[in-house]
């Protein structure tokens, strides 16, 4: 019950009129007020402190970065007032500099009502050269910061094309990509394989329990792993498909400790009712829409999809072929709402980038931890032999772009057509629900 009742917190999110904001309900929401000392078009100036990672995204124009900034304080355009201020505030820089959460920013710029659902109340364009950041005001920060750092200085010691990929897949960061290769990913439908979600982390949780294989205890083994997961999460940032990943990974850890039956929809459910009720303005986050649309359509559509062509191929390419169709089915809707447009050629590519995506990944986490051990060791020739392997799987992978890019993706301008792909997909789900229903229990 608990898969479905998760489901319908999302169904009921993504059916709220647009016109709602967080901040208009402060009493049931705290901390969700929003208001300035100063009327919005006498704002010239604003600081406050980063409430997540800067993104970017690389398009056409140069590097899009986003700064989610709540706000402490505006100054008014001829500097000459200033005034206490509230609420979050999304700015908007192309070319801007990575910075980190908890860092203290100064933006020079105006502010303007924010028009979209969600919590940001303001939003902000501006120049490059009108962002500052400062210090951290948290000792906790600033280490992640640092140690962040670190491990992209490392990253960085591969070839540039290669440690852009890297930092992309392994750090989040994308400034770097080239804007030829996001298009490829873009065109062969595979873009979400760049976007850190659960396939990530379930790389990671694997390898993390194959280093800890000196522990005898399984369940000691999979709770120190999940427990280490956390942390690589809280170094790379707070998202919604990383949260929903974890939160999946440590309660099935949990419950394989305490001898309990795992449900991956229950699990789910689980997920999706915990992140709303903390953080209620993820109903209203795209990134948290697909990733549980995505997973719900994978748990419940790819088993009637392999029984379907089980007869005429294997296994090890029936299955991944059922999951990758099930997951484009099930964000199609959504995908054509904002978007317009669907790559049907992903489902073919995931099978063959998927397999070499985590190759990738599983190569650069032990380049970057080869890179911390003494040079006694022979941390050198070990780093040096993973990076020419790393080269070679990124070689592998530009091609299978080339290949899958070239086909044209379906555009569609009459947007209520999701609906129709909506329909298409409650029938197998109907169905694989009620032979679901009809296997007896245990």
């Amino acid at each position: 019950m608990l898969g479905f009742l998760g489901m319908g917190l999302l169904i009921g999110s993504l059916r709220t009129p647009e016109t709602i904001r967080w901040n208009r309900y402060p009493r049931i929401l705290p901390g969700s007020r929003a208001y300035t000392a100063l009327p919005l078009h006498r704002v010239g100036g604003f600081t406050g402190i980063l409430s997540a990672d800067s993104t970017a995204v690389p398009d056409s124009a140069g590097t899009l970065s986003r700064y989610p900034i709540e706000l402490e304080q505006v100054v008014s355009v001829d500097g000459q007032q200033s005034g206490t201020a509230a609420g979050h505030v999304l700015v908007w820089i192309r070319g801007g500099s990575m910075l980190f959460r908890g860092q203290e920013v100064t933006v020079s710029a105006g502010l303007a009502e924010s028009n979209q659902p969600g919590r940001f109340a303001y939003t902000c364009w501006a120049e490059a050269d009108r962002l500052s950041g400062g210090g951290f005001p948290g000792r906790i920060d600033a280490l992640r910061a640092g140690v962040f750092a670190e491990i992209q200085s490392r990253v960085q010691r591969l070839d540039p094309s290669v440690a852009a990929l890297l930092q992309a897949l392994l750090l989040g960061r994308r400034e770097e990509l080239e804007i030829s290769l996001y298009e490829r990913f873009r065109r062969s439908g595979s873009l979400h394989l760049l976007a850190l979600s659960g396939l990530h982390l379930g790389i990671l949780y694997l390898l993390l329990c194959l280093l800890l294989g000196f522990l005898r205890d399984r369940r000691l083994r999979k709770l120190t792993a999940g427990a280490l997961l956390l942390g690589y999460v809280f170094l790379i940032g707070w998202r919604p498909s990383l949260e929903r990943a974890a939160l999946m990974i440590l309660i099935a850890a949990a419950g394989f400790t305490l001898d309990r039956e795992i449900q991956p929809l229950n699990l789910l459910g689980l997920a999706a009712a915990f992140l709303l009720l903390a953080r209620p303005h993820y109903a209203f986050d795209l990134s948290f829409q697909l990733s549980f649309l995505s997973l719900a359509a994978i748990i419940l559509l790819s088993p009637f999809l392999y029984r379907l062509w089980r007869s005429c191929l294997p296994a090890f390419v029936g299955w991944p072929l059922s999951v990758s169709l099930s997951a484009q089915v099930g964000t199609a809707p959504l995908v054509l709402y904002h978007f317009g447009a669907i790559y049907p050629v992903g489902v073919a590519a995931a099978i063959l980038l998927i397999p070499l995506v985590t190759v990738f990944l599983a190569g650069g986490i032990l380049f970057v931890g080869s890179s911390f051990l003494p040079i006694s060791l022979g941390a050198a020739s070990l780093s040096a032999l993973i990076g020419e392997g790393l080269s070679l799987v990124y070689r592998s992978i530009a091609l299978c772009l080339n290949l899958f890019s070239r086909p044209r993706g379906v555009y569609v301008s009459w947007k209520p057509v999701y609906w129709l792909f909506l329909g298409i997909l409650l029938v197998p789900l109907a169905i694989e629900i009620r032979m679901q229903r009809r296997i007896p229990s245990c």
